[in-house]
């Protein structure tokens, strides 16, 4: 894998942990489609729109999980 699409998939696993984990409320999914659309455009040619949608199913999806954060 290059390094570009390795960055790229690194990138895309951070955005999906950080929504997973995150306790930031009901922006986060709206915030998470935007960083991946950031993401997307600064790399054009990695990502269709086919599997761009899949992966906002996964954010929205993340989103959706009881957050596994510590909390005290």
């Amino acid at each position: 894998m290059s390094d570009k699409k390795e960055r790229f998939q690194q990138a895309l696993e951070l955005i999906i942990d950080g929504l997973s984990l995150s306790e930031a409320g009901a922006g986060r999914v709206k915030a998470g489609r935007y960083v991946l659309e950031l993401l997307v455009a600064d790399n054009p040619g990695l990502l269709d729109s086919e599997k761009t949608k899949a992966i906002q199913s996964i954010i929205a999806m993340a989103e959706e999980q009881e957050s596994p954060a510590f909390r005290l």
